[in-house]
């Protein structure tokens, strides 16, 4: 394994990034970031498309993506290469073109979750339940606990569906169960490759939101097998923003008829329709689901050809992807032991539990939100107030009646940026105890 060309941390900040000198970013996990290396070559791609739009789009654009597909189809392990892989703006995208595809059978078909589910994908659950009249399950999963009793919650709640009769007399079944490789808000790691086999042993599709997943874990779709998946690749690959690589196998192709939104590669079933459009008489036609999703209208997707340019950062730049994992899973780690050693408090974890095996962690903040007036105003004022007066943004959430910060690590942050970041969340706490943010929310 050869080291980075420029050390990790600050030196590679400046070197290969282009932040502001002003900003300190404390919050990768969001939105994600890319090299400077990366952006020249989305200018250059973007330069190219202007030369000459017409050709580039209709006629060079699907077969330079298809490059770019099977590029991330190696990284992913796709068992069916690059034709089980497609690209959305983002996973949220993803997620809901698998519940609008769906058909769904109203007061019998459940959909099953947990209540930190991220909140985009929560409202297009809360979407479907009011349109088709299916039920949703959420299991209230309480981190920090242990994967044994994460994935025994889950399948004791899926099993329970599945011997709930409706109205009609028939059991409910767990249509869809829906989990993350690493969950968002707390910033946690899920027990996925277990509960992946166990969901589908009790008869539900599993959808696994690796929103954060390529670049930051390993993922193994041949030996993960789950029934959907989709990754973003603007956060942990580098790549612009939104990329997101969306899995369906083959198996499952069948039941994702169009994009979001319908567009040209729709094909409805049948011979022909009433607009002479031809149809297709099976819904396994070879190539529909790819062609489907090259082109569904007029939009800047050019960034969506730089996976390879971020690939080339990663193994020249940074010495590779296993580089890269190791020193952010451990900055986020001795980030988090320098703000819980700051702020006098605790990381959340538990024996037994893979939550932390992440670039995330969450360090617990010294208020109590019990007894603050309108602590729904806390977070909203610390970010802002962290921008305007220190050039930070902290990521905060209030999560089972306690106040987090989600801690982020990668290859731009080292202590010293965790020290200051820290240091002025404590005096953000201690402002928040005497009532600033209500004065200023």
């Amino acid at each position: 394994m050869a080291p980075p060309q420029v050390s990790f941390g600050v030196p590679m900040r400046q070197t290969h990034f282009g932040f502001s000198p002003d900003y300190t970013p404390l919050n990768h996990g969001s939105y994600g970031a890319h090299p400077i290396a990366v952006r020249e070559e989305h200018l250059a791609v973007r330069a190219t498309a202007e030369e000459a739009p017409d050709p580039f789009i209709a006629l060079n654009f699907a077969a330079r993506l298809a490059k770019q597909r099977e590029l991330t189809a190696s990284l992913l392990h796709s068992p069916g290469g690059a034709d089980e892989i497609v690209f959305v703006p983002n996973a949220s995208t993803g997620t809901d073109t698998i519940l609008k595809n769906l058909r769904w059978e109203a007061g019998r078909d459940v959909i099953l979750c947990y209540e930190f589910l991220y909140p985009a994908v929560a409202s297009g659950i809360a979407w479907i339940a009011e349109r088709y009249g299916v039920g949703v399950e959420v299991v209230p999963v309480a981190l920090p606990l242990s994967d044994d009793a994460f994935v025994e919650q889950m399948v004791n709640a899926a099993r329970a569906v599945n011997n709930t009769k409706g109205e009609d007399g028939q059991n409910k079944r767990v249509r869809l169960a829906i989990i993350d490789t690493i969950a968002s808000l707390p910033g946690a790691r899920v027990p996925f490759e277990r509960l992946v086999p166990a969901l589908q042993a009790e008869g539900a599709l599993v959808h696994v939101d690796g929103a954060h997943g390529i670049g930051h874990i390993e993922i193994d779709l041949a030996a993960l097998n789950p029934d959907f998946f989709v990754t973003n690749l603007h956060k942990w690959l580098f790549v612009p923003r939104g990329c997101a690589a969306f899995y369906v196998p083959k198996r499952n192709q069948h039941l994702i008829r169009t994009t979001l939104p319908t567009s040209f590669g729709f094909r409805p079933l049948g011979p022909s329709t009433k607009s002479g459009q031809a149809g297709v008489e099976a819904e396994d036609e070879p190539g529909r689901f790819i062609n489907m999703f090259d082109f569904t209208g007029t939009n800047d997707v050019t960034h969506w050809l730089c996976v390879e340019a971020a690939v080339k950062f990663r193994e020249e730049i940074c010495g590779g992807h296993a580089n890269i994992q190791e020193y952010s899973h451990s900055i986020a780690q001795r980030g988090a032991a320098i703000a819980a050693e700051t702020l006098g408090t605790e990381i959340m974890d538990s024996p037994g539990s893979c939550l932390r095996n992440c670039n995330f962690a969450n360090v617990r903040l010294p208020l109590d939100v019990g007894s603050i007036p309108s602590p729904e105003k806390i977070t909203p004022w610390m970010k802002i107030t962290g921008v305007e007066e220190s050039g930070t943004y902290f990521q905060t959430i209030i999560y089972r009646g306690h106040l987090y910060w989600r801690v982020s690590g990668t290859i731009y942050i080292e202590e010293a940026d965790f020290h200051k970041g820290a240091k002025v969340l404590k005096g953000l706490c201690e402002r928040a105890e005497k009532g600033e943010h209500v004065q200023k929310g």
